[in-house]
């Protein structure tokens, strides 16, 4: 179990969000302790829950400034609402809120000139209508509500994008995150290129951008792009956006950082259409979306279990990280999904295996079984995982 500070942590960030965890956990209201998000039974309808989640692209947003800056692609911006929207709604669908209405609402603070400002906004506005039309598609009911946008001069140093989503359930389709030793873990892998998706998909998600960029771009940077550092040596990388380096086989350096967010809900919801049919959603015990705290995120869902996880190699863009970078392997699984997306956990039953199967060859996404359910050692509330991986055993 990591001891130290890793590279990612000494750039100014927490993985696994301790501080806020420590700060809030005495006044956030949550009947389902279990599930992956917080969830309260609705105070209209005491047959239905509610749950309400906020989350944006991060620092990746600073990367599409630099994209534009060289290229002149405004449509680099659109990308901001696939990874705001896909970073809420994995997280609310990973609880089963896969049916009910959402709303939305969005948040953009900026210290911009007035004309990128517009550009940005546009192509927000164009992604949005295009991404609430596939989520239609995909049996989504997507309400959008407008939202914020303030210039913050002395607050922001280039922007800021989020989004929140206020979505509702019955009580008897949430995934509470009842799980128990015995039950199988399976893996959705976040990289090729699902149905709905234009390009292959390097899964790089939305997390671990401020370590991604600051070993992968070039040097030149900090002086050619002031406003999109700290103060300092941050970019001590050494390549361009569109260099094309062996080991992403194809793919640019550019294109894998700014990779979307997959729309995990769609596969999610697919999965659990898959269970109803079968009467066998009692069977789905847990799911996670792998985002802060990358592999071990697992460790949200449930009590007093132990997620005994095989990992695969990690795709490509995981491996340039920790080659330029040098982070341990320890911690790139902690900072990093390095290629899993999603954990589903259930019973270890042919009916769950054959679900997700189906679900995931329908949409173009794949899957491998990684492990099992343990009982935690001395039978602790707090969960632990293991990673078997490549680089070693690694205890979280």
């Amino acid at each position: 179990m990591p001891t130290r500070q890793s590279m990612y942590e000494e750039l100014g960030v927490d993985p696994n969000k301790t501080i806020v965890r420590q700060s809030f956990k005495d006044i956030i209201k949550n009947e389902y302790p279990g599930a992956f998000v917080n969830i309260v039974t609705d105070p209209m309808n005491k047959k239905r829950v509610v749950t309400q989640h906020q989350d944006g692209d991060g620092s990746k947003f600073v990367q599409r400034l630099l994209h534009y800056y060289e290229f002149g692609d405004d449509t680099i911006f659109e990308g901001m609402v696939d990874d705001a929207l896909s970073m809420n709604t994995g997280d609310i669908a990973a609880s089963g809120f896969v049916f009910g209405p959402w709303l939305v609402t969005d948040v953009l603070n900026l210290n911009l000139d007035s004309e990128l400002k517009e550009i940005i906004l546009k192509a927000v506005a164009r992604r949005f209508s295009i991404l609430a039309d596939l989520y239609y598609q995909y049996g989504f009911d997507i309400k959008f509500l407008g939202g914020e946008t303030a210039d913050l001069r002395d607050q922001v140093k280039s922007g800021v994008f989020d989004i929140a989503v206020t979505a509702w359930a019955k009580k008897f389709e949430i995934v509470t995150g009842n799980v128990k030793p015995g039950d199988a873990i399976f893996g959705l892998l976040g990289t090729g290129r699902a149905i709905w998706e234009y390009e292959r998909n390097s899964s790089m998600g939305s997390n671990g951008l401020t370590l991604t960029r600051s070993c992968l771009m070039d040097k030149s940077f900090n002086e050619k792009y002031p406003n999109l550092k700290r103060d300092g040596l941050f970019y001590k990388g050494r390549f361009q956006p569109n260099d094309c380096p062996e080991i992403l086989k194809g793919m640019s350096v550019g294109d894998a950082i700014l990779s979307p967010t997959r729309q995990w809900a769609f596969v999610i919801r697919e999965i659990i259409i898959e269970l109803k049919a079968k009467k066998a959603l009692h069977m789905l015990h847990g799911i996670s979306m792998n985002t802060g705290g990358g592999a071990t995120k697992i460790s949200h869902v449930g009590s007093g279990v132990c997620y005994v996880k095989e990992m695969p190699v990690p795709p490509p863009i995981f491996q340039l990280i920790q080659q330029e970078s040098g982070e341990a392997w320890e911690d790139m699984f902690r900072d990093f999904n390095c290629g899993i997306g999603i954990d589903i956990v259930g019973e270890n039953t042919p009916e769950l295996e054959q679900a997700i199967k189906t679900a995931t060859h329908n949409l173009g996404v794949n899957f491998s079984r990684l492990g099992a359910v343990v009982a935690s050692a001395g039978n602790k509330p707090e969960n632990e995982v293991i990673l078997l991986t490549p680089y070693g055993k690694f205890l979280y």
